[in-house]
């Protein structure tokens, strides 16, 4: 009789680029959302382990030695210094999150090198995060393009962070983006500009960090029961500003007092001068679960990035929002959708009494529907 054989399918195996290479808690959230995602819709995940030039640890103590608006030179050798010997150690220790459950190819610290040993992948998928905002990564990045693969290109959730690509790049970007089997982007705004320069299949998705809901996520950071105790109420600062912090701390102390809560501050580096604002807990340096756990248990959320917004949403937390100087097409984008500018804080100081209420019952409607889209987007992008 002759002996059967069951052949093993191999899984296809998808590699995902995205900026792997800052010490930030959106950044590597994002990203394991996404791989969490593709995860169980049953591929092999791989990260595409990119380095760009500028965030090496040489560029950035040459970066501080070089930034006058830092103000006089001691202050720039203590910020060099301390990027010198804590900078790598911080963001290894953030990048764990995501190493820790996902594999990662070689490291690539250039296109030639992508192009030249391309790593070994069925589908390459590019997102999110800013990886196509020139300005944030000096110039014209074809790496975050795709442009070394020679498989199915996927875009998902892929942000510019500005209003239009630079025109002097629109020609050779179009042409990559040409390349793409599907394109989805994380900004309404970048959606209707890309339809105009004739994408008209590009669709307007979810940043991964809220295609995990907040069950999900307390899960993964390991949060207490739900029905135990907190030691006390407080208020959480997220602020990933380097010198926009006198305003951002001021708005936090003046809700705080109103509402009688404790206040904590959470930072991958070190929240420069959270002491002077009378801070109960300083979290600095916290790994990524630190921050899901202070972010979930928060009774009052003050942000200043994209990723501290989406999670406040996520979480159905009471908040603020202190808008950014710059790239600000990314929180537009978000406090559209599901109408929260009115806890937008710009140059004015806000009372807690004088905030509008947020409808979560509606806010976490659309983020059922929106997130139903986006995970169908992925289905049949990656099928």
């Amino acid at each position: 009789m002759e002996k059967s054989t069951e052949k093993q399918i191999r899984k296809r195996k998808v590699g995902i680029l995205t900026i792997l290479d800052v010490a930030n808690f959106g950044t590597m959230l994002q990203a394991y959302a996404l791989a969490t995602v593709i995860k169980h819709l049953g591929y092999d995940v791989e990260f595409i382990d990119y380095w760009r030039h500028d965030y090496t640890t040489k560029n950035k103590v040459f970066t501080f030695l070089q930034d006058s608006s830092l103000g006089n030179p001691l202050k720039r050798i203590v910020y060099a210094f301390s990027a010198l010997f804590f900078y790598s150690s911080i963001r290894n220790r953030v990048r764990s999150f995501v190493k820790e459950q996902f594999s990662f190819t070689r490291s690539y610290h250039s296109l030639d090198e992508l192009q030249k040993c391309p790593p070994e992948i069925d589908l390459a998928i590019c997102g999110s995060d800013q990886i196509w905002n020139s300005a944030y990564n000096g110039g014209l990045d074809r790496a975050f393009y795709l442009d070394f693969v020679n498989c199915p290109r996927i875009a998902y959730a892929a942000s510019v962070g500005m209003d239009e690509f630079p025109q002097g790049e629109l020609d050779e970007i179009k042409k990559m983006l040409a390349q793409y089997w599907a394109i989805s982007v994380r900004e309404s705004q970048t959606c209707k500009y890309l339809h105009s320069l004739g994408f008209s299949q590009v669709q307007h998705v979810l940043d991964p960090s809220l295609l995990l809901d907040a069950d999900e996520w307390k899960k993964i950071a390991g949060c207490r029961d739900s029905h135990s105790v907190k030691e006390e109420k407080y208020l959480l600062v997220y602020s990933v500003e380097r010198f926009n912090n006198d305003f951002i701390f001021s708005q936090a102390r003046q809700i705080a007092q109103e509402l009688h809560l404790k206040m904590y501050v959470v930072c991958t580096t070190y929240p420069v001068k959270a002491r002077d604002y009378g801070f109960d807990k300083i979290y600095a340096m916290a790994g990524v679960k630190t921050f899901l756990r202070l972010m979930a248990d928060a009774d009052f959320i003050v942000a200043s990035s994209f990723h501290g917004t989406a999670f406040a949403l996520n979480f159905n937390k009471e908040f603020v929002t202190i808008s950014a100087n710059k790239f600000n097409i990314r929180m537009k984008s978000l406090v559209e959708q599901f109408n929260i500018s009115h806890r937008i804080v710009t140059t004015t100081l806000k009372k807690a009494s004088d905030l509008l209420p947020i409808d979560y019952v509606i806010i976490n409607h659309k983020l059922e529907e929106n997130r139903a889209l986006s995970l169908l987007f992925l289905v049949n992008s990656l099928k």
